[in-house]
């Protein structure tokens, strides 16, 4: 499949971390994989069918064309060109229940060559979606972030958050706190977990801490808790879902899985640009739920495919 390089169009925009994961397996051999939160929800939007774009570049290293095939492979545009600048890095252990911690390699690396406010310069018309989240909201990047999704609002564009904190990779925590709290203001769609609202310095009940996050602006607020299930805080009310009862591998990519779920029913729906209502929120937490449940029977992030959540 040729590779696609930037001003080709596409009717979501996600922009953000791709690097790889060295996974420590608790033999203690390392294992690569591709990663990012932003590139795993990009995969995962791709796969499910929908026109999506990859926006930051891409490293011209051997990892850094790992991803481009990846995201070329489930349909994904890619129009952040690419940057002689290394792949970043991640390691990532696993503890005794799966879950994954993490280390990162961010100086001098292929996603922050971007700068946020350059995208203003080509935005194409038809692109009324945007994404960021994870690393890139650690200052001062997050600041930058922040700005371009203040103007991006402007223009009427839908604007998307998955904070996705992580406080050790940050210099500066209570910084870090503020600039996340500044950038899920600007989100019309905003996806957090309980242990996110605890870096971002809300403490207390994680449903009442999700809730307060909501703002005038705001379509709805996804709060995720693992095994117990997510939470989507919406204008009307609050609703819930129970996690799926499935064998877990591990938890590497769920959020992100979840997330590109609950995306895709409402982009098929034509449902991102205007606060939807409870019946299809429903509906897009279960399609999150099924796809995180996928995702956590497989080692790593692999997303499921449509016809793996739909059965056609």
């Amino acid at each position: 499949m040729p590779e696609q390089h930037r001003g080709l169009a596409a009717e979501l925009v996600v922009a953000g971390e791709a690097l790889i994961d060295l996974m420590t397996a608790p033999d203690g051999t390392v294992k690569p994989a591709l990663g990012g939160s932003p590139f795993n929800l990009a995969l995962a939007l791709g796969r499910l069918g929908r026109s999506v774009a990859y926006r930051s570049p891409l490293s011209t290293d051997h990892w850094g064309q790992q991803l481009a095939d990846a995201l070329l492979n489930s349909g994904v545009v890619l129009s952040g060109g690419r940057s002689d600048q290394p792949t970043s890095l991640a390691t990532v252990r696993l503890d005794a229940n799966g879950e994954a911690i993490y280390r990162f390699e961010r100086e001098g690396v292929a996603d922050r060559s971007l700068a946020p406010l350059s995208l203003l310069d080509d935005w194409p018309p038809t692109c009324r979606f945007f994404h960021v989240g994870s690393l890139a909201l650690i200052p001062p990047d997050g600041d930058a972030w922040c700005e371009l999704l203040r103007k991006l609002r402007q223009r009427g564009v839908s604007t998307s958050v998955d904070v996705n904190m992580r406080p050790k990779a940050a210099s500066d925590a209570t910084r870090y706190a503020a600039t996340a709290r500044a950038v899920a203001a600007q989100a019309h769609w905003l996806k957090v977990s309980d242990e996110d609202l605890l870096a971002m310095g809300l403490y207390g009940d994680p449903c009442r801490a999700a809730a307060s996050l909501f703002n005038e602006k705001t379509r709805a607020v996804l709060l995720t808790r693992g095994a117990q299930g997510s939470w989507c805080f919406h204008q009307h009310g609050a609703l819930f879902q129970p996690a799926e009862s499935v064998q877990v591998v591990d938890t590497v990519g769920a959020g992100d899985c979840f997330y590109a779920g609950f995306l895709a029913c409402l982009d098929e729906a034509g449902a991102l640009h205007a606060p939807p209502d409870s019946e299809l929120l429903g509906q897009a937490l279960r399609m999150g739920s099924r796809a995180a449940a996928f995702n956590i029977q497989r080692a790593g992030c692999q997303p499921p495919w449509r016809h793996e959540l739909t059965g056609g």
